[in-house]
Order: C-alpha cells, then sequence, then structure tokens
C-alpha cells in the first residue's frame, strides 16, 4: 500500500507489524528511529523493519515523503526467491518476517544519482493508482528492480552502523534454504548443508516464534498453496498434492489454523477483494 506522508503535522511515535519503506519524493524530512535522528533527502530511501520504534517531525509545503506499507506474508519464498543474489536485502526481510521480537534495525539509502529510484517509485506509483491488469504482478517486478538498484549502489549508500547486526547470521540462511527447497529438505539433510548436527540446527530454530523445521516446511507449503489459491483454477486437492501433502485432510486442517478459513474459503474471499479493486 502507498500513501503520502501528510503535512505539517507531527506523527506519532509508533511501530508497525509490517516493513516500511520511506522514500523522499522532493524536499526533505527528520525521521526519529529509536536514539538516532535521520534527516532525509530528496532521493533518500529507508526501509524500516517491523517493530521499530519512529517518528517523523512535521513536513512542510515543498516537502513530498511517500510511504510503502508492505505485509509480511507479502515476501512469500517466491517473491525472496527473485531476491537471489541481493543477499542483503534479502537476510534483511527474513530476519524481519520471522525474528521481529529480536530484530528491529532499518536500511538508509542515501540518493544516487546513477541510479533510477524515482523512475521506478513513480511508475510504481502509476500501477498503484491506475490499477491496469495486472498491477500487482508489474508492482512486483518493480519491487525487484528498485531492490536490486539499491544493491547496486550498496557500497556507497548503506548505513553500515545500524546494519552490522545482518552480517554472519545463519539462521536467515537456513529459513531461505527451507522456503526454497521445502520439497525436498529433511532436518538431517538440511542441517548437513549448513555442516550442523541436527539436534544442533533444532536449537537454532527454536529461537524463532515458528519453532521447529516442520513448522517452516508447512509455512514455506501454505505459501505456496495460497499463490495458487489466488492465481489458478487448480482444484484444492491438486493443490495440495503438488506442494507436498498425500494427506488431504491434513492439509485442510493446518490451512484453516493459519488463515482461520479453508482453503476454498480464502480463494473466495481473494477473488472478492481483487474484484472490487
Amino acid at each position: 500500500m502507498f500513501k503520502y506522508h501528510p503535512r505539517f503535522s507531527p506523527t506519532p511515535v509508533h511501530k508497525h507489524s509490517f516493513i516500511e519503506m520511506i522514500y523522499v519524493y522532493s524536499g526533505s524530512c527528520t525521521q526519529i528511529i529509536g536514539d538516532n535522528s535521520i534527516t532525509m533527502n530528496k532521493g533518500d530511501l529507508c526501509i524500516l523493519d517491523t517493530n521499530t520504534y519512529h517518528t517523523i517531525s512535521p513536513i512542510g509545503n515543498n516537502d513530498i515523503v511517500i510511504n510503502c506499507l508492505i505485509k509480511k506474508s507479502y515476501f512469500d519464498a517466491t517473491f525472496l526467491s527473485r531476491l537471489s543474489g541481493n543477499d542483503i536485502l534479502a537476510r534483511f526481510f527474513v530476519r524481519s518476517i520471522y525474528q521481529s521480537k529480536d530484530f528491529n534495525d532499518y536500511i538508509l539509502f542515501m540518493y544516487d544519482e546513477e541510479i533510477n529510484v524515482n523512475e521506478i517509485i513513480e511508475n510504481m506509483l502509476c500501477e498503484y493508482h491506475d490499477k491496469k491488469t495486472c498491477f500487482s504482478e508489474v508492482i512486483n517486478s518493480y519491487l525487484v528492480i528498485l531492490f536490486s538498484e539499491l544493491l547496486r549502489s550498496y557500497n556507497k549508500c548503506i548505513n553500515h552502523k545500524n546494519y552490522k547486526a545482518l552480517y554472519n547470521n545463519k539462521i536467515s540462511d537456513i529459513i531461505m534454504y527451507i522456503q526454497k527447497n521445502y520439497m525436498s529438505c529433511t532436518i538431517v539433510s538440511t542441517a548437513k548443508h549448513f555442516n550442523f548436527h541436527p539436534v544442533y540446527l533444532s536449537k537454532i530454530l527454536k529461537k524463532l516464534p515458528i519453532a521447529t523445521f516442520m513448522d517452516l516446511k508447512n509455512e514455506a507449503r501454505l505459501r505456496k498453496a495460497r499463490l495458487l489459491l489466488e492465481n489458478t483454477s487448480y482444484k484444492v486437492d491438486a493443490i495440495a498434492r503438488d506442494i507436498g501433502y498425500s494427506n488431504i485432510s491434513f492439509f485442510y486442517k493446518i490451512f484453516k489454523e493459519k488463515y482461520k478459513m479453508t482453503p476454498s474459503e480464502y480463494r473466495k474471499s481473494r477473488y472478492k477483494e481483487l474484484s472490487s479493486k
């Protein structure tokens, strides 16, 4: 969801359950994140983790600040796989989703005249407001392009001080590995891939709100199921088998536990939601 930050009025200190991207289209703004006061100028972009307290001082007539609010569920295995090679942002998003209680960071990208962030943001805004056919897919593609462009200017733009916690973090790598290989991986094969003992891997995963290896596999499967329900006419039983569930009743059970509705109800609700746009 895109919105324009209101002018003249202060924003109370707050945090979100989603990832927020703040872009200064023109003018400037002062953002306070934790104990840090950051002045952002035209062309600067900041990505905030979930659970990060921040506020923005009142902005003036000549200041245009754009907020992009992204639900954690948006970053499914398909989207994360499109960020392969962009380890910096992929790890940031993985940690935001799975370690939000322990991780409240941000990345600040300063204006770089060599990348076309402004043009990409404008294109996304046009797609969001016009809502032409396949606008969601086009926005997804622009986001991947945006993140790739930001990575190109990483060495010049990134705020190392506030990003140092992301380095050498195996949990992010493990989660991405499970999401990409959920159909075939086991806790033994995953542990072997990372040179761990399976018992030690289990202990690592207990640090997460989703506490077990099977929970992570099931979440990856359900994300794929949701994608298929939204974008295909496949029967629910076929989708369950396609993502690796031979026990269809078990698939229905965990889907309803996760999304508070059956797969068929989910498909109908998403179709209704998209049709109303």
